[in-house]
């Protein structure tokens, strides 16, 4: 009774911490919470700090390995054509095998590339199928997360709090550690560790949880004591089961890191025969020789249109989830390419201010060398709303990573705009809210070309210039010419960017001057734009983060006739964020507000955590994933202090925000923002 009460005491206290956050009260304190368990915690107090005092670098090393995995089919339906890399199981057989090799190399425990080749698979034209679950080959048994920012480890000092621990004694001298949530969360796990007693170094594992829309089991022998095998396994054996509308699939990964690849000419002949560490068992054996190709059978007039039918359904089929229904990636030598779904709703979101927006990712990259890459990432979206498709298409060719160097040429469209005919109408107005549609305004529509170039003069402080060059054309041509008003505005303005990193982990600041050229390319606006802005990210324990943006930015030295268009302060209609497509922005706020002052001062903070509020609700809080607070506030012309509170949460299915907005303090009104998260992960 008196460790549950120990046990429960330290909750309500991690909870007051977290409350204490929300407030904006940072207490400069250590940590006095110190985990009770039963038997020696002696032994667990080693466990929590084996990776901090014992264990070796990984930075740099590079291992191989050898993978095998299995599908097996119990029940599926048409559902299942519409979840990513499902589409080779929903409609061919029922039992799948393949077997990889790769090599993996390491920057940190959890940051890490893998190169794969597939040796040998039965899946149709060697498809990818359920690779989300290449996150359970290397969990990250000492980090804070065991998968890739996902599940809170047991073995982690700073996650002790939301979990039990057990010992016992096993007969060989090691020690038993089991761990059990302390409430029922999909960031959590259940299972059993054992320990070397005098390091406190991990020798096997066992755990299960759930992740997504599967749950799963994972198994993991972890490496000699010297070495950096002390930090990962040597062999990981995972198993997980996928249900989702009447689809049930079970899947096995096995990986074994004692195998060696050879190098040279010898790397052409290699075969799954030659390199798998264990044998096949009688099930896997079984899938291959259901896959075999069987004796052509005596030809028949009457079956020949059945087979050319049905080869080209195929055709058909694996066209539609080529283009429409599948993320694609083509991988050569020193390239690749990736493709979002053409079709797949999961990618729309809506929001009260800025209406239904879907999007879409391309990317494309090839590696000259080491330290010389040229990447084209397009950013493409559609907004509903004020129907129009956005686009941003930069094309990068870094020159040095390490000194971060890089050209860059972008061509991309911006918001509707107005220009500066919006201050002279609004400035007589003396109200706070004010019916932009009941004015007559001028828009105009936004074309941009930038050229910019970046370099890091030293560890802290970075510098890029470059140039804008924007043309904007009236919407309505016919009633600005019948006004006499220009119909097409240019602007040609060169820009020099400064920012700066005091310390690594904290605040980085930034300032922003832009000045046009008049007679350049056609310019004809005139203008001066700064901008200052300073903005940190904030790794907290137990995968909280704390977010802090603040800003502010002026026009000076204008032409009669400008358009407002801050960088660091605009409505975007391509949802984006910091870690999500809610935090670092004003989710209420009209967007016509954005081009309606000459100045600006914003502050926005965001704080998150995988379990804050709802999620100690019994049932409820079961799913969800993360917890989100939002707070922003904005003071720009002809409107009182502009603030905004929201609440939102991330499971599963979708991430859903709520926000209210005050003016001067006084309730102005509530929204929300909504976007679905099935399969994003996948």
């Amino acid at each position: 009774m008196a460790s549950e009460f120990i046990a429960n005491f330290e909750v309500m206290k991690y909870r007051l911490a977290e409350i204490l956050v929300m407030l904006g009260i940072f207490l400069c304190m250590p940590s006095i919470v110190f985990a009770k368990v039963a038997g020696d915690s002696l032994v667990i107090d080693r466990l929590f700090s084996y990776q901090r005092n014992l264990a070796p670098s990984l930075a740099g090393f590079t291992d191989d390995f050898y993978l095998k995995y299995t599908f097996r089919t119990v029940r599926r339906n048409p559902t299942l054509f519409f979840v990513p890399s499902m589409y080779s199981i929903a409609r061919g057989s029922r039992n799948y095998i393949g077997e990889n090799v790769g090599r993996i190399t390491f920057r940190s425990i959890d940051d890490f590339s893998i190169e794969q080749r597939t040796l040998k698979s039965t899946i149709p034209g060697n498809r990818l199928a359920m690779d989300v679950m290449m996150r359970f080959v290397i969990p990250n048994l000492y980090g804070k997360s065991l998968f890739d920012k996902y599940m809170l480890s047991p073995f982690n000092y700073d996650n002790r709090i939301f979990y039990r621990y057990r010992i016992s004694f096993s007969s060989s001298g090691d020690v038993c550690v089991t761990f059990t949530p302390r409430l029922s969360n999909t960031q959590l796990v259940e299972g059993y560790a054992f320990v070397d007693r005098l390091t406190g170094r991990i020798l096997r594992t066992r755990f299960h949880g759930e992740y997504d829309m599967m749950s799963f089991e994972v198994n993991v022998v972890m490496g000699a004591q010297d070495g950096p095998h002390a930090l990962l396994p040597v062999r990981c054996d995972s198993r997980a089961t996928f249900r989702f509308m009447g689809n049930d699939l079970r899947g096995r990964f096995y990986v074994d890191f004692g195998v060696k690849l050879p190098a040279g000419p010898a790397a052409a002949e290699l075969s799954a025969d030659s390199l798998r560490p264990v044998p096949l068992d009688r099930m896997e054996a079984g899938i291959y020789e259901e896959h075999k190709p069987r004796p052509a059978v005596a030809d028949s007039s009457e079956k020949k249109p059945e087979r050319k039918g049905r080869k080209i359904a195929d055709k058909a089929w694996n066209a539609i989830d080529d283009f429409l229904l599948s993320r694609q990636r083509a991988d050569m030598k020193n390239a690749s390419v990736t493709l979002s779904p053409l079709f797949n709703p999961l990618y729309m979101s809506y929001s009260n201010s800025r209406g239904l927006a879907y999007k879409m990712d391309i990317g494309a990259r090839y590696t000259f060398s080491n330290n010389r890459i040229l990447s084209l990432a397009p950013r493409l979206g559609y907004n509903f709303k004020i129907k129009k498709f956005f686009f941003s298409v930069p094309l990068r060719y870094t020159f040095s990573l390490r000194r971060n160097g890089w050209v860059e040429l972008s061509w991309a469209n911006g918001n509707r705009i107005t220009n500066s005919s919006v201050l002279d109408m609004i400035k007589e107005e003396d109200r706070d809210t004010i019916d932009f549609t009941a004015l007559n305004l001028d828009y105009f529509d936004d074309e941009q070309l930038s050229l910019t170039g970046n370099l890091r003069l030293t560890e802290r402080i970075e510098v890029a210039v470059g140039c804008n060059y924007h043309r904007r054309t009236a919407v309505d041509k016919a009633s600005m010419r019948a006004a006499g008003k220009p119909t097409e505005y240019s602007s040609f303005a060169p820009f020099v960017k400064l920012t700066v990193s005091p310390y690594p982990s904290g605040p980085t600041f930034t300032a922003n001057y832009e000045r046009s050229l008049t007679d350049v390319l056609g310019s004809n606006i005139k203008y001066e734009r700064w901008e200052f802005d300073a903005s940190m990210k904030k790794e907290l324990a137990s995968l909280r983060q704390l977010n802090i943006r603040a800003g502010g930015g002026f026009y000076t030295n204008k032409s009669s006739d400008y358009f407002v268009d801050f960088s660091n302060f605009h409505a975007d209609y391509i949802p984006g964020g910091w870690n999500d497509d809610m935090a670092g922005d004003f989710q209420l706020l009209n967007s016509q507000w954005y081009n309606a002052s000459r100045y600006y001062f914003r502050v926005n903070a965001s704080y998150s955590s995988p379990l804050l509020l709802l999620t100690w609700i019994p049932f409820v809080g079961r799913y969800i994933e993360t917890e989100r607070l939002y707070a922003s506030s904005l003071q720009i012309e002809h409107t009182r202090p502009y603030t905004e509170l929201g609440y939102g949460l991330t499971n599963r299915y979708f991430s859903v925000g709520l926000f209210c907005s005050f003016l001067n303090g006084d309730f102005h009104e509530i929204g929300s923002k909504f976007s679905f998260e099935l399969f994003r992960k996948w």
